[in-house]
């Protein structure tokens, strides 16, 4: 009587498991990249800093194509000096001994932001910016605490390409009639304090900790 035997296929057997590896990590690496990315935009969304920067956050898996047992997952933010000021918990102070320029609801912020969006990098509402896109001068007026920035309630002499724009509203609709000869479009301060509004580090570590589980999920026996 003989018998006979074959060894197994060690190397397919171990090459199929590499494949299945590599799919594992893979797919919950990029579970891990969503997840991450829309729990740091909801914080955002929840500490009240609007939307627009809370869509700063991006995020990405590696390699971007195909699949490999290291991949990894990559989430920034488009915005980091901002979410880091915010983060941490800053005191922003002026240089050269001037002042910052805070602007009020009265200054349309969200229409002038619109406006310079387009194809521009900076979105910083600056006191030039505000007086070249509405035509109208600003105006200084000392106060204890540093001072504000006021346009007068009337203009007769307005370029009529202005007029229409929502954020020049507040100044047409001030006057003798509603008590008001001015309104405050900056206020102007020293410096700032942020509060700490944000807790990036814990989220982040939330979700280092969901990766074995996340990877586990997607294995494929």
């Amino acid at each position: 009587m003989r018998l006979t035997a074959q060894a197994p296929d060690i190397r397919g057997a171990l090459a199929g498991t590499e494949v299945q590896i590599a799919r594992s990590v893979t797919a919950g690496m990029r579970e891990v990249t969503d997840g991450l990315k829309e729990d740091l935009r909801a914080e955002v969304r929840e500490a009240g800093l609007g939307p627009r920067l809370a869509n700063t956050w991006r995020g990405q898996t590696f390699p971007k194509t195909g699949e490999s047992a290291d991949a990894a997952a990559y989430v920034s933010s488009n915005a980091p000096k901002l979410i880091d000021a915010f983060d941490r918990g800053v005191t922003i102070k002026a240089k050269n001994g001037q002042y910052l320029a805070i602007p009020t609801p009265d200054a349309g912020v969200r229409q002038l932001s619109k406006q310079r969006t387009k194809g521009s990098t900076d979105n910083t509402l600056s006191p030039a910016a505000w007086e070249r896109e509405t035509g109208t001068k600003l105006r200084f007026i000392p106060t204890r605490s540093g001072g504000v920035l006021v346009a007068d309630a009337f203009y007769r002499r307005q370029a009529a390409r202005f007029q229409r724009r929502k954020s020049f509203r507040p100044i047409r609709e001030a006057g003798p009639a509603k008590g008001r000869t001015f309104v405050v479009i900056f206020v102007l301060v020293r410096q700032a304090k942020l509060r700490k509004r944000l807790d990036i580090d814990t989220t982040a570590r939330a979700w280092a900790e969901r990766v074995p589980a996340a990877i586990a999920a997607n294995w494929q026996a």
